[in-house]
């Protein structure tokens, strides 16, 4: 029988409850809604919860005594304005609306255990052989959807996206997860062919086809017969062999060089490229016919910095895979980790986010990843810069301009330290004297972000 997902008791005025129940859902967790007055319903679930969310906003003296009593693995989240030291939190939020940051924490303190494989439906198969699509975001669900659609599909797909979004994963995806899998799943790094050598890859050659050439070779294409062949960068594919590769599309047959004999493949073709393919042909460097016939079915993979939800899953699964490849204990992330992680905006995408994570494990010798363990660059020490109207306004002053942004960087670098006021000058790259002056200028208390008291003041 499959396993249940862990229960989180979200106890919380009627305004946020159901976000965040949404929220939590969207997870992958159940939900056990608690009223901030419904002691005898908070006690009912202790047996049965395995967390607990509290909106500390007006929460009555009887529900705090009830939560500090929890047993002590059962680990609570209070999100509210100011630390809660009276019930004692395993974590603390500042925003009810964060949702990354919540699933994140979840994913560290609740982790969702993985369905049983022999038990996985046939639908979600891509899962096989560690070819994860990971995340709950929308833009992740419709892609997941999409990959559904067209797993049991032999037409051309073409996946577009920023380097390091994982492509070839949505390549792997549709060739595992369709009737294909059983055959060979074969992957051409279009970028990294000389040109001379492309139609010998793809198409194989013949003994005596050129010096060299002592015995004949399969390509690409036949090597991949009954099964996928993934081109990723596909706009740097000459023009020369695109004419060629039109044409294997269009008959279902190759001719390896130096032969006169054409040889029928049954090929899934997955082409990937982080260009612009419709620019590409205004350009004159990619065919216009080529491109209506790779584009069937285009398959767009959106940038991690649109899909911070996805950070937690994404994060956690990777530290899992490190672990094990390293032979040593699963890692913890610190709340402040985390909040430094969802800072970023991920020029890099997943690639950039798994680097950073092997560095941060090789840094930490506890096993405990904190925020100085999160090595980013220097340019993303500060939160990411915003376009909307909140944070450019062409009629505000700039004096008032500054001190909005002063007020949000401090803020935030603050947070994302925990209150330690060293931490926060390493990371804006400032004085523990400069840290302290200017959140005495801008009103902010650094004990207000400190999970503890223990650092003196300068």
């Amino acid at each position: 029988m499959p396993t249940d997902p862990p229960k989180i008791a979200v106890c919380a005025p009627p305004s946020s409850r159901s976000e965040l129940s949404k929220i939590v859902a969207n997870c992958g967790w159940g939900v056990v809604e608690v009223g901030m007055t419904e002691l005898s319903a908070l006690r009912a679930v202790r047996a049965t919860a395995s967390a607990y969310i509290l909106v500390n906003e007006g929460a009555p003296a009887e529900l705090l005594s009830e939560l500090r009593l929890r047993p002590s693995e059962r680990p609570l989240i209070a999100i509210a304005g100011r630390p809660c030291p009276e019930v004692a939190p395993d974590c603390w939020i500042p925003q009810t609306g964060d949702g990354a940051l919540l699933g994140m924490m979840l994913q560290q303190l609740v982790p969702v255990p993985a369905a049983p494989r022999s038990e996985a439906p046939k639908s979600a198969s891509w899962r096989r052989k560690g070819d994860m699509i990971i995340g709950t975001s929308a833009a992740t669900r419709e892609l997941l959807h999409t990959l559904e659609r067209l797993r049991n599909s032999s037409a051309p797909v073409i996946v577009t996206g920023e380097s390091g979004t994982g492509k070839e994963l949505v390549a792997r995806a549709l060739h595992y997860a369709g009737p294909r899998a059983d055959e060979a799943f074969i992957a051409i790094n279009c970028a990294a062919i000389p040109e001379n050598l492309f139609e010998a890859e793809l198409f194989g050659y013949t003994r005596g086809a050129f010096t060299g050439a002592v015995s004949n070779r399969v390509g690409a294409f036949e090597g991949a017969h009954n099964g996928t062949l993934f081109l990723d960068e596909l706009g740097e594919l000459p023009l020369s062999m695109q004419a060629k590769l039109l044409r294997v599309l269009e008959t279902g047959e190759i001719v390896r060089l130096g032969s006169n004999e054409s040889r029928k493949v049954s090929v899934c073709v997955v082409a990937a490229t982080n260009r612009s393919l419709q620019e590409e042909v205004k350009a004159g460097r990619f065919r216009e016919d080529l491109y209506y016939r790779l584009s069937v079915y285009p398959v767009h993979v959106a940038s991690l910095r649109t899909r911070l939800e996805d950070v937690a899953p994404i994060a956690t699964h990777y530290l899992e895979l490190i672990a094990a490849r390293e032979k040593c204990p699963l890692p913890r992330l610190t709340s402040s980790a985390i909040e430094k992680l969802l800072s970023h905006s991920w020029p890099g995408n997943v690639r950039e986010l798994v680097n950073t994570l092997e560095r941060a494990m090789l840094m930490a010798e506890d096993r405990v990843l904190d925020a100085e363990h999160i090595v980013l660059p220097a340019s993303a020490s500060g939160p990411p810069v915003s376009t909307d109207d909140e944070t450019v306004d062409a009629v505000t002053a700039y004096r008032d301009a500054k001190a909005r942004f002063e007020e949000r960087y401090y803020t935030r670098i603050l947070r994302a330290s925990g209150g330690n006021v060293s931490m926060a000058a390493k990371l804006a790259q400032k004085t523990r004297k400069e840290i302290y002056l200017a959140a005495k200028r801008l009103g902010l208390e650094v004990t207000d972000y400190r999970r503890d008291d223990s650092e003196p003041p300068q």
